[in-house]
């Protein structure tokens, strides 16, 4: 039986981001890292959830009746546990998100936002607890200079390894202090499975370091990949 969204939330959550993305790595989806340039507001942050899209752009003829209208339905649609992600078309002078935005996600029951795009009130977003990764942070207002285009689509983030990283509704966000890893929705199980594996094998491999073992004795003896390996023969 498919896990259910929340079995989902609770069990990705403790795993780190590299881990994560190194078992997409291996399973041959390399490009799920979001830019080294899309940071946590504040260290300890961390925050796994499906992706609720929203998608915006720089404008020079601003239509306020239809941007708002798309952004309040946006914030209508939040579920429990959604992570936010935010492509603003490149938009680098405003920023959209900041302490009301953020106060609205939080009491709809969002865990947090990823936006490719920038961020005012920081010390607000931190002081509230609500998990924010940015690209920048200005006092400058978006009103007037950007505007919401659409939600729940496929949006288009930045990325580490390939230019851009394509986010679909549903997919899965994991973010920490090492960055932020996009999860394909059809292939979360089976790479939540080998990560918590991976994760196990880790601890021990820890332990035997710490303990004094050499390292090239706990790498032949403890294969991190070893369930991953054996399932994708």
């Amino acid at each position: 039986m498919p896990l259910g969204r929340e079995d989902l939330i609770r069990r990705f959550r403790p795993l780190p981001t590299p881990t994560v993305y190194d078992v997409l790595d291996k399973m041959g989806f390399s490009n799920q890292s979001l830019s080294c340039e899309i940071r946590p507001l504040a260290r300890g942050f961390r925050v796994a959830g499906p992706a609720l899209t929203l998608r915006g752009t720089s404008t020079a003829s601003y239509d306020g009746k239809r941007g708002s209208a798309l952004s309040y339905g946006m914030f209508r649609a939040i579920e429990p546990g959604d992570v936010l992600v935010f492509d603003t078309g490149g938009h680098r002078i405003g920023g959209p998100w900041g302490a009301n935005t953020g106060t609205n996600a939080k009491a709809r029951g969002a865990a947090g936002i990823v936006i490719d795009g920038g961020t005012r009130d920081a010390n607000d977003l931190v002081e509230m607890s609500f998990p924010t990764w940015t690209r920048f942070v200005t006092p400058v207002l978006s009103h007037g200079r950007f505007q919401v285009e659409d939600f729940r689509g496929p949006v288009s983030v930045s990325g580490q390894v390939q230019e851009r990283v394509q986010v679909q509704p549903g997919d899965f966000v994991l973010g920490d202090d090492d960055g932020v890893v996009i999860v394909p929705r059809p292939i979360l199980e089976e790479v939540l499975e080998y990560a918590e594996a991976a994760e196990k094998d880790e601890g021990e491999i820890r332990e035997a370091l710490e303990a004094g073992e050499d390292r090239e004795s706990v790498d032949r003896r403890i294969d991190r990949w070893a369930l991953l390996k054996s399932r994708r023969k």
